[in-house]
């Protein structure tokens, strides 16, 4: 009976450990396959958003613009693709030194400051009822490569895209709020050496702005207080770079009635 008995337990034995290391690798490997799924889990992607603009139909400021030159539909071009002639720099504390290079209007990144633009000082532009229309793009840096400050009545605002490391798109401001923080902020980032329509339109009851196939803006501005960010962004029509080297080519502004 004894060694009947060990018999037993030698055999029990045996089993156990035929089966333990079958379960450890099964266990390993459902591990291992946890893990990876985890590793492998894409990131958050921010997501573009579009909309809509009501009561309009195909908005004018998104239908096809001519490329270049001025046109019979009233379109009155701002940078000649060669000069500066109407520009005056503006460096913002930096001393970044705008040019031009093959047709484009170049922004360059300021090495002791963030910021570099360049600000309207030929012919008088309206402050309402106008459509502007550039192409953009960021050839060096990782933030705003192309943001215009424009005149919205007796005040002005800031049209922003690819700011606060890249990934804020909006107005600045309105009511206290800047793009990172108002109605109208997005975020999803743009490419670099990627060239981008940029098309804005001003009327004394909206704000309409699109970059590329995203519109960015979209607001009646009826009972908003509409401003800059800052003061000393109180520059007049300006376009300028943060931390960015931009450049701007084909760019026009017209009145609507």
């Amino acid at each position: 009976m004894k060694i009947n008995r060990i018999w037993m337990i030698i055999n029990m034995l045996m089993i156990v450990m035929a089966i333990l290391p079958w379960n450890l690798i099964q266990g390993n490997q459902a591990q291992h396959d946890v893990e990876e799924r985890m590793m492998s889990k894409d990131k958050p992607v921010l997501q573009r958003v579009s909309l809509p603009f009501e009561g309009l139909g195909e908005a004018s400021f998104l239908q096809e613009l001519p490329i270049m030159g001025c046109d019979s539909a009233g379109w009155y071009a701002l940078f000649d693709g060669k000069t500066l002639t109407g520009w005056e720099v503006v460096r913002y504390g930096g001393d970044g030194q705008p040019f031009v290079r093959k047709g484009a209007l170049v922004i360059p990144r300021a090495t002791t400051g963030p910021m570099t633009g360049l600000r309207w000082v030929g012919e008088p532009l309206p402050v309402n009822n106008y459509e502007v229309f550039y192409e953009a793009r960021r050839v060096a840096g990782n933030d705003i490569f192309g943001a215009l400050t424009f005149p919205y009545g007796n005040t002005s605002a800031s049209l922003i895209f690819a700011g606060w490391g890249g990934v804020v798109n909006g107005l600045s401001s309105i009511d206290g709020f800047d793009a990172s923080e108002n109605e109208t902020s997005q975020r999803f980032s743009y490419d670099d050496n990627v060239w981008y329509e940029v098309r804005l339109r001003v009327t004394t009851d909206s704000i309409r702005a699109s970059v590329g196939s995203d519109i960015i803006v979209d607001i009646a501005t009826a009972g908003k207080d509409i401003h800059l960010r800052a003061d000393y962004l109180d520059t007049g029509f300006t376009l300028w770079t943060y931390n960015s080297t931009g450049e701007i080519r084909n760019l026009r502004i017209r009145r609507i009635e």
